[in-house]
């Protein structure tokens, strides 16, 4: 079976710079596990659950799970799909599929064999890692059922937790007891590493394929960015599953930091795994952030942590005010990032409240950013809001096998339109102030509904907020506010209408309808799904 290239390549002028300038350095997922478990075989590596394994432990693992993948005759550039929480498992296992060449293709855990086939389809993955069968899923009978629908797929690969299904083999004997993985032919760093998915899960996904070179780079320039070190402790609460998470470990490892894992989120477990190992930077989406503080559970100071890195969708300043007030010796900042992009901003560590919460920083090295208007392209100055534009040698060379979304995602001169709205001042500070596609077209009059879902989400009846258009005969559209509220709350448009009035929001930018869920609709990855909202809204 034909290797997993992209279909655009870097240019080669373009590559030679990005090794030139010396951001494109040669490193590999392999290498920095050898390194690591050379220099440092007994420091820890990865804090789960059910304990800590050491650098040297997780090489070993992972060398005997590239090695178990060989005999399966899983062969270089050729996918594996994983759906596993944030466990040591899921860690070892992607470290393994590097280890033997392969590409890890990832896949969220709410989704089911509908979401699944096009993406296993799409990356033709030789294999499938999953979790055991569970009360309200069976996650390996699923994978059996989809060999009918993915041609390529000839493995399911089981993780402890219970009996291995007659067909399936175990994970956990794969780790433990496979063959030590002789690394005769290693990848090497313009090799694919990571194939993951962005919206969608139609015919034609929009899927990035990683290199070691850009995700490995990006790495080690945002580590560096925010100092990062081998003494940090860097919990990890965005799923392995979505780029964000993984970047996140990338950014440990660059810098031989320890990964604190916690499965999945929960507030209470959240507090729970802070208390219990006391990381020194915490990355996470605002919505886990939002849900502890409104239920109460941040009740005094969090001593150990430096940093807090929110990323993932707009972070309403209170957020960001509100956890920082628990940090005595830390503080709370952003960063921009894509799958398309990965992470190419960083908060300035000496800037103020108001550029940590209210921007996403800066661009780092190696990384342009400039803003165009949505109505003709032009450049835009300091200051005026357009669609956000990056250029950088961490971008996607192009979309996997989808030479539509190429077509439209790249300018001229090849910076990616990212479909996010900025402002970006005169020091070169990011703002992202909404998305292109969720501004309300009320009567020709453009409404944002960032800087409104921001004010509301420091209401103090409020826990989660969000702003989607509604028909409307006579206007074209309105917006309707939908919200989660704490416990025993109730609130009423007027009283909503009345807070923006305080507040100075003009009244043409009031919500006119209002909808308590007692759940938003979210992503795995923490982000409002506005699609769900605009059908609620009728």
């Amino acid at each position: 079976m034909a290797a997993l290239r992209n279909d655009r390549d870097y240019p080669a002028a373009k590559v030679r710079g990005f090794r030139d300038q010396g951001l494109w350095r040669g490193d590999t997922l392999d290498g920095w596990l050898q390194r690591l478990a050379s220099q440092d075989p007994d420091g820890p590596s990865i804090i789960g659950p059910d304990g800590t394994l050491s650098h040297q432990q997780v090489y070993e693992k992972a060398r005997r799970f590239a090695g178990a993948l060989g005999e399966l005759g899983i062969g270089k550039g050729e996918a594996v799909g994983i759906q596993l929480s944030n466990t040591p498992e899921f860690l070892i296992s992607y470290f393994g599929v590097a280890m033997a060449g392969g590409v890890l293709l990832t896949m969220h855990m709410p989704y089911r064999a509908g979401e699944m086939a096009p993406l296993l389809n799409h990356g033709k993955a030789r294999a499938v890692i999953c979790e055991a069968p569970g009360d309200k899923y069976d996650a390996p009978a699923t994978m059996q059922s989809l060999k009918g629908n993915v041609p390529t797929l000839e493995h399911v690969l089981v993780a402890a937790g219970g009996e291995v299904p007659t067909g399936c083999a175990s994970l956990e004997e794969m780790i433990d007891h496979g063959p030590v993985h002789n690394i005769g032919d290693p990848p090497k760093s313009d090799d694919p590493v990571l194939l993951c998915f962005t919206s969608g899960t139609s015919a034609a996904p929009k899927a990035v394929l990683r290199t070691y070179d850009t995700a490995m780079s990006n790495a080690r320039i945002y580590g560096e960015a925010i100092h990062m070190t081998a003494a940090d402790r860097v919990m990890v609460v965005p799923p392995f599953s979505h780029v964000f998470g993984l970047c996140c470990l990338h950014t440990a490892m660059a810098y031989g930091a320890t990964c604190v894992l916690i499965k999945a989120f929960a507030p209470q477990l959240f507090m729970e795994t802070i208390e219990r190992h006391q990381p020194t930077v915490l990355f996470s989406s605002p919505a886990p952030i939002a849900a502890t503080l409104k239920a109460g559970l941040v009740g005094g100071d969090i001593p150990s942590i430096r940093l807090v890195v929110l990323a993932g969708s707009i972070v309403p300043p209170a957020i960001a005010e509100s956890f920082e007030s628990h940090l005595p010796n830390g503080q709370v900042g952003g960063l921009f990032g894509m799958t398309e992009t990965i992470l190419v901003t960083a908060t300035p560590l000496d800037g103020g409240p108001e550029a940590r919460h209210e921007a996403v920083g800066r661009p780092t090295e190696g990384v342009e950013m400039r803003v165009s208007s949505t109505e003709d392209g032009r450049v835009l100055d300091p200051g005026e809001e357009g669609e956000l534009e990056v250029r950088a040698y961490c971008n996607l060379s192009g979309y996997l096998n989808n030479d539509e979304a190429n077509a439209t995602s790249f300018s001229d001169d090849d910076f990616f339109k990212t479909g996010d709205l900025a402002v970006i001042d005169q020091d070169m500070n990011v703002r992202i102030t909404g998305r292109v596609k969720d501004i309300i077209n009320r009567g020709a009059v453009k409404i944002n509904p960032t800087d409104i879902e921001n004010l509301l989400a420091a209401h103090p009846k409020v826990v989660l907020v969000a702003i989607a258009p509604m028909p409307d005969e006579i206007m074209g559209e309105k917006a309707c506010l939908f919200v989660t509220l704490v416990p025993d709350a109730q609130l009423s448009l007027g009283e909503v209408t009345a807070y923006l009035a305080d507040n100075d929001v003009a009244k043409m930018r009031w919500p006119e309808k209002l909808v308590v869920l007692d759940e938003m609709p979210m992503t795995p990855t923490k982000k409002v799904m506005k699609h769900e909202l605009m059908a609620l809204a009728g």
